[in-house]
């Protein structure tokens, strides 16, 4: 134990008088502090939106359901009033929000796909498929899942660089300083257990430097109780962490000069978190490529080919008619506001034929996933990123969820209007 506190005074020395590794600490810190405000701001900014959202659909419905007891004086109250209640305006007119459940407490610490993709649609009662694709969902990529500059990032990326800066010497630079033939001659252990020793010096001041900046993270959270998701984080960082000190210490193990073993320690972090992630992003477009063609007919705008032929828009309110069941002997729909009943019955049976052309997208999407997350586990950046995400809910298993559930919800949204 004498000889552990003596190895780990001299480090803690050394630190000190080392301007460059101190200057390192705090920018560390200081970016891992930016990290987590960074998220934290994306987050409340999304919790801000969703309420306004909300607060704007409930103000609309209050104003319909008020224009039934106004005088209709004005043109804006007959108008707000024809919105309300004439089933011509009501189909296209009346807004209601989809939204993704919102954020947990923990996700300003791993964005993930949250600052990405929709977290809430806009939707009516005319066709979904095209107020779903107008804006091409994101074809998503197998890839770090990199472009949000959370405390994740900072855990993922930069903490690999600080163990390789502070630990890639500890033979070499000793040996080269002549500073290591005195030191093992004044002990009786060997090379290997002091090494073994001044690491673990390095392991719980990075290591710790991580689960301070996680717990800050936590404290801000408004779920910073959620014993189960921080146990899990600080399970993955000390695992993705450790990753890092065995392979320094397998590089440093083989006694070569401090020069190549910081090469090898670099290239070691190039190969992991930037080569193998662009190559398997590559592999995945080549090998499961997500056709979007098909998505093009769907978000094309479609109308009756006579938009005066009475006939013709009686004859697409049938059709539409005998694809519901509880709908099929309602023939007395024909004859009231016919032309708003066949614009709505078309949407519907158009969103009816491409059904197929999105589920087959879907379906090309989660397959794709699906196999390459088997390749997840050879890269541990990677797979504690993709960790990360989901223990805070915001991978993109939830994004995908969300878009298939979108579907029962319109479906809601038009048997309301019919």
């Amino acid at each position: 134990m004498k000889l552990i506190l003596l190895l780990w005074q001299r480090e803690g020395i050394s630190i000190i008088r080392n301007t460059f590794q101190m200057v390192m600490l705090a920018t560390i810190f200081l970016l891992g502090m930016y990290a987590i405000y960074y998220g934290h701001s994306k987050i409340m900014e999304q919790h801000k939106t969703i309420k306004n959202v909300e607060h704007i659909e409930k103000n609309k419905f209050e104003h319909y359901k008020n224009s039934f007891n106004s005088d209709h004086t004005s043109v804006k109250e007959k108008q707000l009033f024809d919105i309300a209640s004439n089933p011509a305006y009501a189909w296209y007119r009346h807004e209601y929000h989809a939204i993704l459940p919102p954020p947990h407490g923990l996700s300003h610490m791993s964005l993930g796909q949250r600052d990405i993709e929709p977290y809430y649609y806009k939707l009516t009662g005319t066709s979904l498929y095209y107020q779903l694709f107008q804006s091409e969902l994101a074809n998503p990529p197998l890839k770090l899942y990199v472009g949000n500059f959370d405390i994740s990032f900072v855990l993922i990326y930069l903490f690999p660089l600080l163990i390789i800066a502070f630990t890639y010497g500890l033979y070499a630079e000793e040996k080269e300083n002549g500073m290591l033939p005195p030191l093992l001659r004044l002990q009786t252990i060997g090379l290997r257990k002091i090494l073994l020793i001044r690491i673990a010096f390095y392991y719980a001041l990075i290591v710790g430097l991580g689960i301070l900046l996680s717990s800050i993270g936590f404290f801000v959270s408004s779920e910073g109780g959620d014993i189960l998701a921080v146990s899990l984080w600080i399970l993955a960082v000390l695992c993705y962490l450790s990753f890092w000190f065995a392979l320094m210490f397998f590089l440093i193990s083989l006694k070569k000069n401090s020069s190549l073993t910081a090469i090898s320690a670099a290239s070691l972090w190039l190969l992991f978190l930037i080569v193998l992630p662009a190559v398997l992003n590559v592999y995945a477009n080549i090998v499961y490529p997500i056709d979007n063609t098909s998505l093009a007919d769907v978000t094309r705008r479609r109308s009756l080919e006579n938009e005066e032929d009475l006939e013709e828009a009686k004859a697409v309110i049938l059709e539409y008619l005998q694809s519901r069941n509880d709908l099929k002997e309602a023939d007395s729909l024909l004859h009231i506001n016919t032309m708003a009943k066949a614009y709505a019955a078309f949407t519907a049976l158009n969103d009816d034929h491409h059904r197929k052309e999105v589920s087959d997208y879907f379906t090309q999407i989660r397959l794709r996933q699906k196999k390459i997350s088997l390749f997840r586990w050879a890269n541990p950046a990677v797979n504690t990123q993709g960790v990360l995400n989901e223990i805070v809910e915001s991978d993109s298993e939830i994004f995908q969820s969300f878009y298939q559930s979108i579907e029962s919800f319109h479906k809601d949204i038009t048997h309301f209007l019919c």
